[in-house]
């Protein structure tokens, strides 16, 4: 959901939530925690083997007094022996909110953040911006790196040599949750490696569609483009999805000579949808949550066949993403659910799965989680907590 910025196995959790100074009340009731912080990624640097949480947070700066978002981009380093953050390093400080951010990285170890952008905007209100930073972690395209003006709500995703931002142009005032609109229009910018040889093209661009709320996932050589589609006078959505080329800068065709599929069949909670790829399968997993709050999960081919639908899941988080646990020849995704879960997912390399699901003492946001892996084969999440908004003091929290 856009905000208006100038108006309005053994399973562990590791929670971030930093020091609130805000000059607006905070009413639980109504406020919209992700004001404070907003898009968490994990990554892998391929090259030097080191782990990063990527966020955007406002928790010291808050929400200025006309309702503005003050979001800054952070960076901390995790020992998989051991995670913890013990310290956190300021990426891209600007005025206005840098949110939400999303990170990968490209085989050589270069890593794209990317993030809507309300800073030094004009009259477009906020850009699609990015930066890219070598295997150090030292900038190699600085900010304020333009995708597009008026581009908001893009995600990161990296094949081995491209990186690629899937994002949404354009907003609709009214439908949507609870009245509050949605975007129009989803286009992706593919680059080199190092930023450079920006590729631009519509995804889907349509005066008969509204269209947004753009995530990807990356194989070696193509990205699956994932997208929620407006449907008229109702209060749930259609998934879409893209197959797309980075290379050759263009679409595949997936289903009946069309370059996107629409899942009609499947009445989709708003926003409540992630895609991850699965390398030792070479699928890609979507799972999504229905408006009656029933989980589905999806495995596609990278040519956009569906070829495993497992139904009757429990409700998935918004804008959380699996811990993806490789042993042998089966893949072990784990989700965040329902409100205080984990649902776990077993798949064998002839597709049959077993599922699992497990309580948690923590009770997940809308901010954003990012889950992985740690040494000890236990899947971590790391979730962008709203419990100690209030208490105004740095926290670092553990749940088991």
């Amino acid at each position: 959901m856009r905000k208006i910025r100038r108006k309005n196995p053994i399973i562990f959790i590791l929670t971030i939530a930093l020091t609130v100074m805000v000059t607006m009340p905070i009413n639980a009731e109504e406020e919209d925690y992700r004001a404070y912080a907003h898009g968490i990624s994990y990554v892998q640097n391929p090259v030097t083997e080191k782990s990063y949480l990527v966020w955007s947070d406002a928790y010291k700066k808050g929400i200025r007094s006309d309702g503005t978002w003050t979001h800054d981009v952070f960076m901390a380093k995790l020992n998989l022996k051991k995670p913890k953050i013990r310290s956190s390093k300021r990426l891209i400080k600007a005025d206005e909110a840098q949110e939400p951010a999303s990170a990968s990285c490209t085989d050589d170890g270069n890593m794209i953040v990317t993030f809507e952008d309300g800073n030094d905007a004009g009259d477009n209100e906020l850009y699609q911006r990015f930066a890219v930073y070598n295997k150090k972690m030292r900038p190699i395209v600085k900010y304020p790196a333009d995708i597009a003006a008026g581009g908001h709500s893009g995600h990161a995703a990296s094949t081995a040599d491209h990186h690629i931002v899937f994002w949404c142009e354009g907003w609709i005032d009214e439908g949507g949750v609870d009245g509050l609109g949605t975007g129009d229009d989803v286009y992706v910018t593919s680059m080199d490696s190092d930023g450079e040889n920006m590729k631009t093209i519509d995804v889907c661009k349509s005066v008969s569609t509204r269209d947004w709320w753009p995530l990807a996932a990356a194989s070696h050589d193509k990205a699956m483009l994932v997208w929620q589609r407006y449907v008229e006078g109702q209060k749930y959505a259609h998934l879409c999805f893209s197959i797309y080329d980075p290379a050759g800068a263009r679409l595949e065709t997936v289903s009946n000579n069309e370059t996107a599929v629409e899942l009609k069949d499947m009445k989709l909670k708003y926003y409540s949808y992630n895609v991850v790829y699965l390398d030792k399968l070479r699928l890609f997993a979507v799972n999504l949550t229905t408006a009656d709050d029933k989980g589905v999960l999806l495995l596609i081919d990278q040519s956009g066949k569906i070829v495993k639908k497992i139904e009757n899941c429990a409700a998935f988080v918004r804008e959380a993403s699996p811990a993806v646990k490789t042993d042998g020849s089966v893949v072990t995704l784990f989700y965040p659910v329902n409100k205080k879960s984990i649902q776990s997912f077993s798949i064998s390399s002839d597709l049959k799965v077993e599922t699992a699901l497990k309580d948690v003492d923590y009770e997940w946001t809308d901010c954003g989680t990012a889950g992985f892996i740690d040494e000890k084969e236990r899947a971590v999440f790391a979730s962008l907590d709203t419990a100690h908004f209030k208490k105004g003091r740095r926290t670092i929290k553990l749940i088991y």
